[in-house]
């Protein structure tokens, strides 16, 4: 990582004093990094950990299996047996296995059998993660390792795909709330609905943990990480060459990264090892040609979203007041729906609204004609 090295520190710092924390943050800036980068320490740490991603778990059923496999994953002769049921469905539990198997469930309870059985969950998913959820502290109790549960977009949980969302989240509570080994940290990328889960007094989540807000990286953070970079692969770039990345960049993580790593990519197609202003520059067109296709399935999302959306970015794009030319209900809907799609993030100021992707902003300034 580069230049993030406090935010880590300080979500270690946290977490291991039993402080619940929330990240809230636009995609592709580097929140999830930073929340994987402090659960592996807080690991190398001797503390259980469980990391589940709801981009990557699309109902109740995988999101409470994956939750109780990786829950036994931190005991190694039962991490052994999930990754053998993880690769190739039902294992036949019989021998050793079998031993191992009852004996944890003595122990855990029935969320082992969530977790050895797939597809045992099918028949009760809400049932099923609530046992998967119970076994946290079970497991961190019995063994007295402090225990970690990391949830990333968080936010798809009220969304319904993991059916009554609000019963959800309250239980959930519930059943941390009275779980003193397990600390948590929630990350989102949705920030309106990330904080409106934690900040609303009529949501379960109000007042569970405290927000933890990424800190910019600084300029010479930038040059000198981008330097150290480079130089693993002996490679020189000029000083107003790495300038000129990170003013394309504009301080957003990926973006950054992407320009120059297509510099780099330039350069060794020439067979050279030296990065000059004219690298960057084809560094930054580099990375337009590679998000196009992204950019372009983006702009046929904004189209689809509401009326008013297309109208609301072109706006932005082109650094206009994202109300000029729409009555004002219309566009505020419009940008709750872009917000809520991560294309758009509320700012510090009053109506402040910035379009989250840097490059996606110079592809639409150029895509979409001016208002």
């Amino acid at each position: 990582m580069i230049g993030r090295g406090e935010d880590v520190d300080e979500l270690v710092a946290q977490l291991r004093a039993g402080v619940h924390r929330i990240l809230a943050a636009p995609r592709r800036t580097g929140k999830s990094t930073v929340c994987r980068a402090a659960i592996a320490r807080l690991a190398d740490g001797g503390a259980y950990t469980v990391s589940l991603s709801l981009f990557e778990l699309t109902s109740t059923v995988s999101l409470a299996e994956r939750m109780a496999q990786l829950t036994l994953a931190n005991r190694g002769p039962l991490a052994r047996l999930v990754e053998r049921v993880r690769a190739g469905g039902e294992v036949v539990l019989k021998g050793a296995a079998l031993t191992l198997s009852v004996k944890a469930t003595a122990e855990l309870g029935e969320g082992v059998e969530v977790a050895l059985r797939p597809g045992s969950a099918a028949s009760d998913p809400h049932a099923a993660l609530l046992r998967s959820l119970g076994m946290l502290e079970r497991i961190a109790d019995l063994d007295s390792r402090p225990l970690v549960l990391f949830i990333d977009e968080l936010q798809e949980i009220a969304d319904g795909d993991y059916g009554d969302g609000h019963r959800i989240l309250k239980e959930l509570r519930e059943i941390l709330a009275s779980s003193p080994h397990v600390t948590c940290l929630f990350a989102g990328s949705v920030e309106h609905l990330m904080r409106g889960l934690f900040t609303n007094r009529q949501r379960a989540l109000y007042g569970f943990g405290g927000f933890h807000d990424l800190t910019p990286i600084t300029e010479p953070e930038w040059t000198d990480g981008l330097a150290a970079r480079f130089a693993e692969d002996h490679t020189h770039v000029d000083a107003d060459a790495l300038e000129r990345v990170v003013a394309l960049g504009r301080g957003h993580p990926r973006c950054t990264m992407l320009i120059a790593q297509q510099a780099h990519v330039a350069i060794v197609e020439q067979g050279s090892h030296h990065v000059d202003l004219s690298a960057a520059e084809r560094g930054y067109r580099g990375a337009l040609a590679a998000e196009r296709a992204r950019h372009a399935d983006g702009l046929l999302d904004v189209r689809r979203l509401s009326p008013g959306a297309l109208r609301v970015l072109t706006n932005l794009a082109h650094e206009t007041p994202p109300y000029r030319n729409l009555e004002a209900k219309a566009a505020r809907r419009a940008l709750d729906a872009l917000a809520t799609a991560g294309i758009v993030n509320r700012g510090t100021g009053r109506g402040e609204w910035t379009i989250t992707d840097p490059l996606f902003i110079d592809y639409l300034s150029v895509t979409l004609p001016h208002p």
